[in-house]
């Protein structure tokens, strides 16, 4: 597949967006880590923690719609016009 100047550069940030992304959910699984460390030993409330650790799990899960850089339907749709080209037989 050949793409466009246009489409190497929204590839390039997804490429930078994920690697950000799996950046920020690795210091997020740590915190979690560390909350239920504290939770276990007593320094922190049970519901404290439970709170924290919903709102990180949804932040994880939202966080790829975040930010700048492209968003998963931008990437889908550049894959569909690919593959419909290809299929087309176009170059």
């Amino acid at each position: 597949m050949t793409f466009t100047p246009k489409e190497l550069a929204l590839i390039a940030a997804a490429k930078k967006k994920s690697r950000g992304i799996f950046f920020s959910r690795t210091l997020i699984l740590i915190a979690l880590m560390i909350g239920l460390t504290l939770m276990l030993s007593g320094v922190l409330a049970p519901d404290h923690f439970a709170y924290a650790a919903v709102a990180a799990v949804f932040f994880s899960v939202a966080m790829p719609q975040f930010g700048t850089g492209p968003k998963y339907e931008d990437l889908v749709s550049l894959l569909e016009s690919k593959t419909a080209r290809k299929t087309l037989g176009e170059p």
